[in-house]
């Protein structure tokens, strides 16, 4: 169960900078936990209330198109929870990027570096839903199916991180069909990790492994142009993984602008 409210407002500080500035207010609730999941989930089935104030300045060079053919972005986010509520967090994110058309504009290539940072304070321990998970920061990877795992459980769920990184890059560029079809054609490479726990005591009694461990994926793209959105077909191998990680070959999602 989740009920969420999120107010935001945006606000331009320069030419090329942009401010959110937000409050959340959400109640999350972790049921059903099975006998056979982490004592670590277990211990951390219930209802939380989330209260908390953040911000986000957000840099992008195509407000003002100094360059047509290389736009670059940045962003910093942090959200401070703790403002009644039972989570008791700062959460710290940034991101950085390059797009850049080459080969007469045909070909666009894409980069981007990622990382995040979730640090509990006074006597709170992060649970489930306040941690990093791999998500779709990760291609090639489950949204879960990284990070630190109680392998002594007989499920061993992902428990997701308190640290998350990750780097990404991608070519997108033309496969030899009429323009008027909307498909062109992609490779991509991610790699990155997600580690850290504040409770790392495991059904058994014994510290789960909670370092970071890189994971690395390759893999090949279809974006299509439809009436109903850009969709982007992604066929992905994990080339660097951990032996409990749940990798993913193949997803379907929204062609997000860079």
């Amino acid at each position: 169960m989740c009920i969420r409210d999120s107010p935001s407002i945006e606000f331009p500080i320069s030419a090329n900078g942009r401010l959110e500035l937000r409050y959340n207010i959400s109640k999350d609730r972790l049921s059903n936990v099975e006998d056979d999941s982490s004592i670590i989930l277990q211990d951390e089935e219930g209802e939380r209330t989330t209260s908390a104030l953040g911000y986000s300045y957000n840099w992008d060079t195509r407000l003002t198109g100094l360059d047509p053919l290389t736009s670059y972005k940045l962003r910093f986010s942090q959200d401070f929870a703790g403002l009644g509520g039972d989570v008791k967090t700062v959460t710290t994110t940034a991101l950085a990027g390059i797009e850049s058309n080459a080969w007469r504009e045909e070909v666009t290539l894409r980069a981007e570096v990622e990382a995040g940072a979730l640090h509990a304070y006074g006597d709170y321990s992060t649970w489930i839903l306040d941690r990093f998970r791999g998500g779709n920061r990760i291609r090639g990877f489950e949204p879960n199916g990284i990070g630190p795992r109680d392998l002594s459980a007989r499920n061993q769920d992902g428990l997701g991180g308190n640290y998350f990184w990750a780097a990404r890059a991608e070519a997108q560029f033309p496969v030899g069909l009429p323009e008027e079809y909307g498909i062109t054609g992609g490779l991509f490479a991610d790699v990155g990790s997600v580690w850290g726990l504040d409770n790392t005591v495991g059904s058994d009694g014994t510290e789960v492994d909670d370092d970071m461990y890189v994971r690395a994926a390759v893999g090949a793209s279809i974006f299509w142009t439809t009436p109903i959105g850009p969709l982007r077909f992604n066929f992905s191998k994990a080339i660097r993984k951990e032996d409990y990680d749940e990798d993913q070959n193949f997803d379907l999602t929204i062609s997000t602008r860079f």
